[in-house]
This record gives C-alpha cells, structure tokens and sequence, in this order.
C-alpha cells in the first residue's frame, strides 16, 4: 500500500514538475513575414511637335521621368508592421508612394503613421487604357470617386475596418508656418524638424466612415481639409505647389466626398459613384462634382466607362468660367489568348472640364489603340495615341506634346515596358 502511495506522490509531483515547466515557457511569437517586391515602368514616345518636327524620349505615365526600378520592402504580423518603397527616377534613389508603420493593437483596429500612406481601403480609383500608357491632358490621377487615406505628405491616423464596419481619422503635417518649439535631448536642446505651427487644426483632417451592407453596396462618406495633400479633384485646378486645395486669392476650403461601391451587387460588375461637395463653394470655385468609374468583365471582354461631371461658378482660381464641366471615357480590353490583350480608350473633356473650370482654352478627344504582351512578371506594349489638342507631359517630353500651340492635334506612339517581382 505504502508503495503504491509512493508512486502516486511521484506521477503528482512529475506532472506537477511538467505543468510549471510548460506554462513558464515563453509564448511562440506570431510569424513575421517579410517581402521584397518590385515594380517600374518606363514609357519610350515618338510624337509630332505641332509643324517644326518630332520629338522622342523617355518617361512614364504621368510624367517625363522613366521609374526604373521601384521596390517595396514590408514586414508585416499580427500586431503590426512596416512598408518603405525606395525607387531610382531619373537615376536618383529616393522615397516614393507608400512609407509608413503600423501597428493592430486588435483585430480591425490600426494605427498608421508615415509619409504617403496610401492606404487604399476605402479608395475610388479609375486605372486603365491610358492610365497606363501615357494619360491623356485632364486625366492625371486615379482617385476619382473617393480619395484614399493618405493620398500625399505625412500623416497620422487610425483607422477601424471588420465585419463592414470602417472608420477613419488622420492628421497631416501642415505646410509652412514652421513653429518655435524645440525639444531637449541628449545632445542638447535643438528644434524639432517636425513640428510646424498649426491654427487651424480642422484644416489637416481627413475623416470619414463607411459601412458595407450584406450581399450589397458600401456606403461611404468622408471629410477632408484643405491642407490635407495631394486631395485635388480630377479636373480642377485649385491647389498650390504644395497640393493644399486653395483659390487664387489664398482662401481655403474643405471638402466632404459621399460615394457608394456597387461592386457585390452584379457579377462582373464593379462600380462606384461618389459626388464631392466643397465647404464653401464661393471660395472654392465649384458648387460640387459628380463621379462614376465602372469596370464590367464578360468572359474575355472588360468595359470600362469614367464620367466626371463639375458644376463651376465662375469663381476658379483664374479667369474663371461659368458652367458645367465634363470629362469622360469609354474603353475595352480584349484578351486575345496567350497573355495578348488589345486595349482601345476613348476620352473628351469640354472646355471647362479640360481647363479646370478656367474660360480659357480648348475642349479635347483623344483615344488610344494598344497591345499589350504579357509575361510572368511583366508586359509590353505599342500602341498610338491621338489628342484634338495637348497630350499630357510625359515620355521624356518635359512640357507637353504640342505645348507651343496646344489646340492643334497631336499624335505620338508610345512603346511600353512594365516590369515586377
């Protein structure tokens, strides 16, 4: 008997031993995941110059400088996380599109801080046909709809996205005004380079919220103040150098974006359509600006339609014109088999909606007609592109096709490399 006490006392006292040992050893932390990718593309034109020649270069999309290479380094856990995206334009390492850390404190909520967030949770973008290859003049940014989080500068903010549920409050860095305040460290007091004096703290938010109803549309709503960079309407001109929405006069105004993503509502369909209303329409030069971009798939066919409609009041940064302003475009890409794809975009801007709202200027058509040939990580394409009147800055040609007499037609072929890993 004494014996079989003893060794129950010894499987207790084992399992006892066993237990503190396991619950003393350290959690397994959870799984960083590291990655390195790349994208860049470079844009080779040949284009006419209105009757004293041609030009050629190289450049991108969006402007006369080629991205040769541009990489994104990310760490990423469950709590948290970092992304820096170093490219070499004009043969010159630099920082470019999204720079931030994060970290999730709990599930759906993170706080982001950084310069260029660029988080696209929420975001209303419009990117095909010329977007690629070289954007026609009055079409130079993706976010048509909705702006992203973060579109440009530094900002801090967090943000709350599960179970449908979004919302969002950043602050950007202000734009001049720097302040006094300096800090101490351990090398003494010195001021601190980022610290900008802010009187108007309503200027530097963007807040928002959005709710996606089940098996049907997400609804969206935003503020944004004006000097919150990078948050320029598509086809308006009111913004200084630094991206801060102002009129000529210097007076500034906010903006409020409502839009709703119809993307679950049809298969195939994706499709948002937002309208954007300034604070104070008087100082801002337009009364609102109404948006759709739809994408539909049907087996190797995608359509593609953007309408941007914008009701100015006379009163734009200069020689501001009264009316309504209209932009637009229809494209399709064919998928001819063997990652071949032939893209064909149509686009027009009226007067005020290729000037901006100015009273000035030309109205515009322009199309292009491409090819594209794909591969495990890339494509290349030719194509030709046409425009009743300036072709945007772009592949090497630093003002813009034609700039010396912008309401004559030009054309222009561009070559077309994409590269990424």
């Amino acid at each position: 008997m004494k014996r079989i006490a003893f060794a129950l006392l010894a499987l207790s006292l084992g399992g006892a031993l066993a237990y503190s040992q396991e619950a003393a050893a350290p959690a397994t932390p959870p799984p960083v995941a590291v990655t390195i990718s790349e994208w860049a593309v470079q844009v080779f034109a040949i284009g006419n110059q209105d009757s004293s020649g041609y030009w050629a270069g190289v450049g991108s999309s969006w402007g006369n400088v080629p991205r040769i290479v541009g990489l994104n380094i990310q760490a990423n856990y469950a709590y948290g996380g970092f992304s820096i995206t170093p490219s070499a334009d004009n043969g010159v390492f630099s920082l470019t599109d999204q720079n931030k850390g994060w970290v999730t404190p709990l599930p759906g909520l993170t706080l982001e801080s950084g310069i260029t967030l660029e988080t696209d949770t929420w975001r209303g973008d419009a990117d095909w046909g010329s977007d690629d290859w070289v954007r026609l003049q009055g079409y130079q940014q993706n976010s048509t709809t909705f702006f992203r989080l973060g579109e440009g500068g530094y900002m801090s903010d967090i943000n709350y996205n599960k179970d449908g549920i979004g919302a969002w409050i950043g602050v950007s860095q202000p734009i001049g005004n720097t302040a006094s305040y300096s800090t101490v460290s351990s090398f003494g007091v010195q001021a601190n380079p980022y610290s900008v004096a802010v009187n108007d703290l309503g200027s530097q938010i963007q807040g928002g919220a959005a709710y996606t109803i089940p098996s049907g549309p997400q609804i969206k709503v935003q503020y944004v103040g004006y000097g919150v960079q990078g948050t320029v309407l598509q086809g308006t001109v009111h913004s200084n150098s630094s991206g801060t929405s102002l009129v000529a006069d210097g007076t500034p105004f906010g903006q409020i974006q409502v839009a709703a993503n119809l993307q679950k509502m049809i298969p195939g369909l994706n499709e948002e359509v937002g309208v954007t209303f300034p604070i104070n329409a008087s100082d801002a030069g337009y009364v609102f600006q109404a948006s759709d971009m739809t994408d539909f798939t049907v087996q190797q066919v995608t359509l593609h339609l953007i309408a941007i409609i914008t009701d100015y009041n006379g009163n734009e940064a200069s020689s501001g014109g009264s009316g309504i302003g209209v932009l637009g475009g229809v494209g399709a890409d064919y998928d001819l088999g063997s990652k071949v794809t032939l893209q064909g975009d149509l686009r027009y801007g009226n007067q005020l909606g290729q000037q901006g709202g100015a009273s000035g200027g030309d109205a515009m058509t322009g199309f292009l007609l491409g090819v594209k040939k794909g591969f495990d990580h890339g494509d290349v394409g030719i194509g030709l592109e046409f425009s009743t009147s300036t072709i945007a800055a772009s592949a090497g040609n630093n003002t813009a096709s034609g700039a010396a007499n912008a309401g004559d037609a030009h054309w222009e072929v561009p070559l077309v490399l994409h590269e990424y890993f």
